[in-house]
């Protein structure tokens, strides 16, 4: 998180990673998400060849999906009709890069999806978490991340470790940000803790994280709540 938003972090590890901007739009209007969060103006800086999924929910409940590549900036269209998604600056998810940067992109359907599956559930919980943060009220976004970190611990999807990661990171900020509010020594504890297994989960999923300066950052956060707290 930076300020008051979500922080979409630069998972790659090489110094300077390239971000990139996503813009989103639905014919008809529909409330649209981007890995599970929101943002002004349906707009999201992403980093160079992440994948990204894209959620439009219309309001009688229709959804369409679509999974990307990002490889610059780029505009995605999602239709309710149905019809293929107009992609500009990236590539579907599993397509070679060689694939031209006006290829359609296809929408997939999700309003048949399991009531159970934890993934849906878990970006449910994490956006409600991203909105408790915004409002200020730390102690909801963090029932809601831990909520969504307990749903899919363990889980076998390919983006879980990920995810998981991500939320690692949201609960240290937010337990950070609330010794703010409610100042007690335990707030600050946790966000360490929280810092040092995003660190770890990171660790095994990026190439050369030591060297990343997302590390550097970290260990940086880590080292300020050492003095506050008056040492490990």
């Amino acid at each position: 998180m930076r300020g008051r938003g979500l922080l979409l972090l630069c998972l790659w590890g090489s110094p300077g990673c390239a971000r990139y901007v996503v813009q989103v739009e639905a014919t008809p209007a529909a409330r649209v998400s981007l890995n599970g969060g929101t943002a002004r103006g349906d707009r999201w800086s992403v980093a160079q060849e992440s994948a990204a999924e894209i959620v439009a929910v219309w309001p009688d409940g229709q959804r369409l999906a679509t999974a990307l590549v990002i490889d610059r900036d780029m505009r995605v269209l999602l239709r309710k009709d149905g019809d293929p998604s107009q992609m500009i600056g990236a590539r579907p998810v599993g397509v070679g890069a060689g694939v031209p940067a006006a290829a359609p992109v296809p929408t997939v359907p999700v309003g048949t999806a399991a009531a159970g599956d934890a993934m849906t559930r878990a970006r449910g919980l994490v956006e409600a978490g991203q909105r408790a943060y915004d409002r200020t009220d730390y102690d909801e976004a963090i029932a809601q991340f831990k909520a969504a970190y307990d749903l899919i611990h363990g889980s076998k999807d390919p983006k879980a470790p990920e995810i998981l990661g991500n939320i690692l990171y949201n609960l240290a900020v937010v337990y950070e940000r609330s010794f703010e509010v409610t100042p007690e020594p335990e707030r600050l504890r946790r966000a360490r803790v929280m810092y040092r297994q995003f660190d770890e989960q990171m660790a095994t999923l990026v190439t050369a994280w030591a060297g990343s300066a997302e590390h550097a950052d970290v260990q940086s956060r880590i080292r300020a709540l050492d003095a506050r707290l008056g040492g490990p």
